[in-house]
């Protein structure tokens, strides 16, 4: 099943209080040197995610809750103290019993709540001399209105104003990481909308404002088309799901115990790189807060790592319990090593090497697990549905060090690949609403002129009917003249009808582009540097 990430609407909410302190982990054999711990940081993270659709017109999402329990899941195993905000359907509710027994439903009162209690344990923080990071989590339905680019809870919008001071300022942390999962989310990068048009800056001039001034950094997803989606492969959000996969390790490049900023945009990008229609490549603008790249630091949790070394880690791998619920991919190299958070719980996990199927059985242990301990047996059965195709090409690419650097020196000009690619869009849109106002105004002649060349008509038959008896012969070719006219008239207004019509609805009918014929846009960025496209069937 393929879902699209909102047209616009909203995906389910969390909380996460985590109030834990980051100690600098041993660094492997052979392995690169850690940076110096930094000074211990209270934990707090707000994930955010709704199912519910608030347009009668689009469809409701299926995986937002699934997506804020495995939030939930990915920061409790930092050590995390949560409270979850979210609205789970029977299945989740099964796969994720903890979450099922701490959700409260996603709406404005709820939220209200949550940041208060955020803001009380944060300020509790602050007194006692600790430094606080918190992490804003939001997946679902995103769309520009008039107020500018929102998101939405069960039972009302939330712009991108509210989300910068009503939630992340209003916390006060010393530090935020917002990350968004949502259609149209990278409209709160930039001030203008689609093709280049103004619209309110509340919420963009407020985020830019934290991020400059050090306090916040940001993970906006993106694609060509404006659309996120969601896979039943991952039954997840699929930029959530690749943002979680990076977020438990496997986005650490340089195995130090830390993902930065660049490191999880690179590994999102990377992931997404072999899948050739952009419509369905989840891209990532990343920037960091003003005072540091660091995103998560892993190193406190060192001692429940997963590893893989050497040529061990040189393929597509994916992670999953015994639920079946599908924790995490990756595609390491033969020279870099993978170091995996294990994901908290009971039960056994599953690495599967997706090439072959070969899986091994990784126990739930408080100690390091490496992979080369594991024996190998054949996969357990594997289900492959209609939308396996649209996303099989994902995770198909290695990730390095590498990728990394190629990815920073180009994270620079994707806003305006970004902007080139909407303006494209909304030259083409622009295009399309003008034939269809051309074809609509020669409808309106086309009657017009009918109406009045019968007008005309009618007039004539009534000259020629009321000729008066005993009428001389000066009138009658008077007369006669008068009707002959009309005639004319009528006969010319009835041609231009019937070519104005004929015109204005050959436009309104005329497809924009033809059936099953692929169409390509192409745009330039104002530096001449990128290039975007829009591709469509």
């Amino acid at each position: 099943m393929l879902g699209l990430r909102g047209a616009a609407s909203v995906q389910a909410i969390g909380v996460l209080v985590c109030a834990t302190a980051h100690a600098a982990a041993a660094p492997a054999p052979g392995g690169p040197t850690p940076p110096a711990a930094a000074p211990p940081r209270a934990l707090f993270a707000l994930i955010i995610g709704v199912n519910a659709s608030p347009a009668p017109d689009v469809a409701p999402l299926r995986y937002a809750d699934d997506d804020a329990a495995r939030y939930l899941d990915l920061f409790r195993a930092l050590g995390a103290r949560t409270t979850v905000l979210s609205r789970l359907d029977d299945n989740t509710r099964r796969l994720h019993p903890q979450a099922a027994a701490e959700a409260v439903l996603p709406r404005r009162a709820e939220l209200t709540q949550a940041v208060d209690a955020l803001a009380r344990d944060i300020s509790q923080a602050r007194a006692r001399g600790v430094r606080s990071t918190l992490y804003v989590v939001y997946a679902g339905h995103g769309d520009v209105g008039s107020t500018g680019w929102y998101l939405t809870l069960e039972d009302a919008r939330l712009t991108g104003g509210e989300l910068v001071a009503g939630v992340v300022e209003r916390a006060g942390a010393d530090q935020s990481h917002v990350i968004i999962d949502a259609c149209q989310a990278y409209l709160l990068a930039w001030p203008r909308g689609p093709g280049g048009t103004r619209r309110p800056l509340n919420g963009f001039v407020a985020l830019e404002a934290a991020a400059r001034a050090g306090r916040v950094g940001y993970l906006l997803s993106s694609s060509a088309s404006g659309e996120s989606h969601e896979w039943a492969g991952f039954e997840a959000g699929v930029f959530s799901h690749e943002v979680r996969s990076g977020l438990y390790g496997a986005a650490d490049a340089n195995a130090d115990g830390r993902v930065t900023y660049a490191e999880i945009g690179a590994f999102v990008a990377r992931a997404n790189e072999a899948i050739v229609n952009e419509r369905f490549r989840s891209q990532v603008i990343a920037r960091a807060p003003g005072d540091g790249d660091l995103l998560v630091d892993l190193r406190s949790r060192a001692s429940h790592q997963l590893r893989l070394d050497g040529r061990a880690g040189a393929a597509h791998y994916l992670l999953e319990d015994d639920r079946g619920v599908r924790l995490l991919d990756f595609h390491g190299t033969a020279t870099t090593s993978v170091h995996l958070l294990r994901p908290p719980g009971e039960g056994p996990l599953y690495l599967r090497r997706v090439a072959d199927g070969l899986e091994r059985t990784v126990p739930r242990i408080d100690a390091v697990v490496k992979m080369e301990s594991l024996p190998a047996v054949p996969t357990r059965a594997q289900t492959r549905g209609a939308a396996h195709h649209a996303f099989s090409q994902l995770f198909t690419l290695a990730f390095d060090e590498a990728v990394v650097t190629t990815w920073s020196q180009h994270a620079a000009e994707r806003p305006a690949e970004l902007e080139a690619g909407e303006s494209a869009r909304a030259s083409a849109d622009t295009t399309e609403q003008r034939r269809r106002t051309v074809g609509l105004a020669g409808v309106g002649v086309g009657l017009a002129a009918g109406l009045a060349a019968t007008a005309f008509e009618l007039s004539a038959l009534a000259l020629h009917s009321g000729a008066p008896p005993g009428e001389s012969r000066a009138q009658a070719i008077a007369r006669n003249d008068q009707i002959d006219s009309r005639n004319h008239v009528a006969l010319g207004l009835a041609v231009g009808a019937v070519g104005a019509a004929a015109a204005g609805a050959l436009l309104l009918l005329w497809p924009s582009r033809p059936p099953g014929t692929p169409s390509l846009e192409l745009a330039a960025s104002p530096a001449g540097s990128a290039l975007a496209a829009r591709w469509w069937f």
